[in-house]
This record gives C-alpha cells, structure tokens and sequence, in this order.
C-alpha cells in the first residue's frame, strides 16, 4: 500500500540530486548528438538540466517548460510501464518531432527518468546503449 505525499515528500532528496548531477555530468557531452538533457525524480521533479554548447541558445526551454517536461516525462514512463506484464520493462521512450528527438531513458537502477534531446539524425538506440554503457562502466 502507498503512502499518501506529505510535504516531506516534496522535498528532494539532495543525495538524488548530487546523484542526477553526476549522471548528468558524465552523459551530457558523451556523443556529440546529445543537445540537452534533464534528470527527474520519481514525482516527475526535475533534479537537473544540462546542456551542450551545440544547442543554440534560442532553443532553451525555459524554467517553466522543463518543470511541466519533467512531470510530462515521469508520466509518459508511469503509463508504459503498464505494459510491462507483456512487453518487459520499459528501457526508453522515443519521441520523434520534425527538428530533434526527445529519448526518455528509465534509469531503475537509480530511480530516475533521463529525458535527452537529440538530433533527429542520431540513432535513438545506439544513444541510449551508449548511456548504458557509460554508466554501468562508471558506476
């Protein structure tokens, strides 16, 4: 049975938020098709924001867009893992828009949802192996 959110679970856990910054750190500039990325909690809290030096400046989102990204994010995760009894776990979500692709990556291990925007070119696939491997090789 869950419990129901109190205040203290507003709160985010500054271990998870060093944590989602290390994460962050070590995927941001991994494969140069990487233009941005956000870390999120379990309630859909972005605990961090990163990005490359190749996303140019007018195509930041604002404070308020990565908020409601984040819990947009979290939720998206939340509805694909109810296919889990079929399907298995789910390991990522790709969106596809007419300029980039959005690759939400579902990090169990750590209990956090990756979201990346990367360039419609790249291999959606071949990046999120690329962050597999790059974390379970750094621990």
């Amino acid at each position: 049975m869950s419990k129901p959110r109190t205040e203290k679970a507003q709160e985010v856990d500054p271990v998870q938020a060093m944590l989602a910054e290390r994460l962050s750190r070590t995927v941001i500039d991994c494969d140069p098709a990487i233009l941005s990325l956000m870390v999120v909690d379990n309630f859909g809290r972005v605990l961090t924001v990163a990005r490359s030096s190749r996303l140019p400046a007018e195509e930041n989102a604002t404070p308020e867009q990565v908020k409601v990204f984040g819990t947009i994010a979290k939720m998206m995760i939340g509805a694909a893992n109810q296919a889990n009894p079929i399907a298995g776990a789910t390991e990522a979500i790709i969106g596809v828009f007419k300029n980039q692709k959005i690759l939400l990556v579902n990090l169990q291990e750590y209990n956090v949802v990756m979201g990346l925007r990367i360039a419609r070119s790249a291999s959606s696939e071949y990046v999120c192996e690329k962050i597999r491997s790059l974390l379970a090789s750094s621990g």
